[in-house]
């Protein structure tokens, strides 16, 4: 049955490659880029040492591009494209899904790589619901939820960045990061992001709190008439360097405490110059 689904997959995106303009990428092949993108962008995010500024990321970009014989030009080029004509984008992403899906079945036992993602670790993606949607005028909600509630491996002062690659992104979308301690306090964080591209929202939890939920929602807005593209979702969880946060509260402390001399030295300033007068 999934091997039938395949079939009629591709035969799907043979019919699409007749109406896509000449010069720009076909569906089949751009899928099968699309896929190594995203593959590399893992490579990068696993091995972020090795990838530490953005010149070594382009140069594993452009081997990809390099492998498919295709320009950033004509990448970026098909991206606009498929963009504005978003039933083609659909029937391309769900290819990439199913190269990635099949890849990761070849690779070794799926069930244990996402079981991988929860384990105890310095940077791993949580993210656990639909890694795409789409927002237009026929959907009764505009709006993503999510709520994580806390594991063994959760630990003060986790760094959450949430992140997602956006596609007619007209108007501003919002985004909200709420993490909730065992004391009852909340922490949170509002972003409204506009443009196309990929976006993220950093968020640090509490260091010397135990944060038992994170949850949150982002709420896109289409213009009339089109859809919004939300795809590449991703959570990443990192673990903070305590030694680097105690040294800023430290030197937040000590601001603060010149500050509040510099205010008190004021006001006895003051009250010694209305004595006197």
């Amino acid at each position: 049955m999934k091997r039938l689904l395949n079939i009629l997959a591709i035969a799907v995106l043979l019919i699409s490659c007749s109406k896509v303009p000449s010069h720009l990428i076909k569906p089949e092949k751009m899928a099968r880029l699309m896929a190594d993108v995203h593959t590399a962008e893992a490579v990068i995010e696993i091995n972020r040492n090795n990838y530490s500024n953005d010149s070594l990321k382009q140069t594993l970009k452009q081997s990809v591009y390099a492998k498919h014989k295709v320009t950033a030009e004509q990448v970026d080029s098909s991206l606009a494209w498929y963009g504005r004509n978003i039933t083609y984008y659909m029937d391309v992403y769900d290819r990439t899904i199913e190269i990635l899906e099949h890849r990761m079945i070849e690779s070794g036992n799926r069930i244990a790589a996402e079981a991988a993602l929860s384990i105890a670790g310095d940077s791993v993606d949580v993210w656990s619901r639909a890694r795409h949607i789409y927002i237009n005028d026929r959907l009764p909600s505009k709006t993503l939820t999510f709520n994580f509630s806390s594991d063994p491996n959760w630990e003060r002062g986790d760094i959450y960045i949430w992140r997602a690659k956006l596609f007619n992104n007209t108007e501003n979308s919002r985004w909200v990061l709420v993490a909730e301690y065992a004391d009852g306090t909340i922490d949170y964080l509002t972003q409204s992001l506009a443009g196309d591209g990929r976006k993220e929202l950093y968020f640090q939890t509490d260091s010397l709190l135990e944060a038992n939920r994170l949850y949150g929602f982002l709420e896109g807005e289409n213009r009339h008439g089109t859809t919004l593209a939300i795809d590449s979702i991703e959570m990443i969880r990192k673990r903070v360097n305590h030694d680097q946060y105690r040294s800023k509260r430290l030197a937040v402390h000590k601001l603060s405490r010149i500050l509040k001399t510099e205010k008190n030295s004021e006001v006895s300033s003051d009250s010694i110059a209305t004595d006197e007068k």
